[in-house]
């Protein structure tokens, strides 16, 4: 388990009150997969520049992210969230692409 997971981890038994590892597990498994489904998306949207889809899908990537604690994948989504509304493509870009390393640090080692 890699600090950012253990963050999470301690999250979810300290905040959320769930103290049963097999849970607390759980939940971080349905959230790697939910950040990866996501973030699968956001790449079409920029190739398409929809900035509707990429503000929804970086909206709801916040929203999961929060749930669990990942502060940082939540502060960037909140910056795409704006690139996306003032349609900065560029910048947008650079976000999904740090996104895209901590899902893979974080996601599919597990």
């Amino acid at each position: 388990m890699n600090v950012v997971e253990k963050r999470i981890f301690t999250y979810i038994q300290d905040i959320l009150s769930i103290d049963d590892i097999v849970t607390a597990n759980e939940l971080l498994r349905v959230y790697c997969a939910t950040f990866q489904e996501y973030l699968s998306h956001l790449p079409q949207y920029l190739a398409l520049s929809d900035c509707d889809g990429l503000y929804q899908a970086a909206h709801s990537l916040k929203g999961c992210s929060g749930n669990v604690g990942h502060e940082q994948v939540h502060e960037l989504c909140q910056q795409l969230e704006e690139f996306a509304r003032v349609r900065d493509f560029a910048a947008a870009r650079t976000l999904v692409g740090q996104l895209q390393a901590i899902a893979q640090e974080m996601c599919e080692a597990g």
